[in-house]
């Protein structure tokens, strides 16, 4: 009996976990479960509770975690302004690593049940929560008979390093990696970093390339050494 108790309870556990494994957790450590729906990097859309849907900017959102990645707010220098965006987590350690973009992280749309759509196009219309000419935005669409839409326009996708204590976020420019000049300054930044080990330091010299896998793979090294 004990055991078929056990094994309810863990199998209720396991359904538990599965539907409510997305949360948001604000700037005052409020914690939001729920269905995280989409992002646009500069806001979040979740279900909370599965009930209200709910869309939050960055600016309050300490941090997010989605489809098992997570999800961090940073601080952008914007011109004369300061703007908050999420960045994904690749690697956390003694330097960390994040890509901003790269994906159509944005919420379906869904055209709302009409009876009578006139000959000249009249259609719905959808809200939109949109990232500052960055790409697609939120947008929340209403009615639940259609078959849903993906926009696409999501931002393409870049890299980010930090050494927390040892300067600001800094942009990696992989984009364009097969510029000689950006590998050096890639492997500037490297050794800036992580040249701080001698044999991980051999290693960034001596490379000839720097895709984002390799950069990973470099900092994962770095952060596996410093545990």
């Amino acid at each position: 009996m004990k055991k078929a108790l056990t094994l309810i309870v863990l199998i209720f556990a396991t359904i538990y976990t599965s539907h409510a494994q997305d949360f948001i957790v604000k700037n005052n450590d409020e914690v939001i479960r729920g269905t995280i729906k989409g992002t646009d990097y500069f806001s979040v859309f979740i279900s909370a509770n599965d009930e209200a849907d709910v869309i939050l900017p960055a600016k309050d959102i300490k941090n997010f975690f989605w489809n098992g990645d997570s999800f961090v707010s940073k601080g952008f220098a914007n011109g004369r302004n300061f703007e908050y965006r999420f960045v994904k987590v690749i690697e956390m350690g003694t330097v960390n690593l994040y890509s901003f973009g790269g994906g159509t992280l944005v919420p379906p749309v869904k055209e709302k049940k009409v009876k009578f759509r006139p000959s000249i196009g009249v259609g719905t219309g959808t809200g939109g929560y949109g990232g500052m000419g960055m790409g697609g935005g939120i947008s929340i669409g209403g009615g639940n008979n259609s078959a849903p839409e993906r926009p696409a326009g999501a931002p393409a996708i870049r890299y980010f390093i930090e050494k927390p204590g040892a300067g600001p976020l800094q942009e990696v420019p992989m984009k364009a990696i097969t510029d000689d000049a950006k590998k050096v300054e890639v492997k500037n930044i490297l050794l800036q970093k992580m040249g701080d080990q001698p044999a991980l330091k051999a290693k960034v010299e001596t490379s000839a390339d720097f895709n984002s896998r390799d950069v990973i793979n470099f900092v994962k090294e770095y952060n596996a050494i410093k545990k």
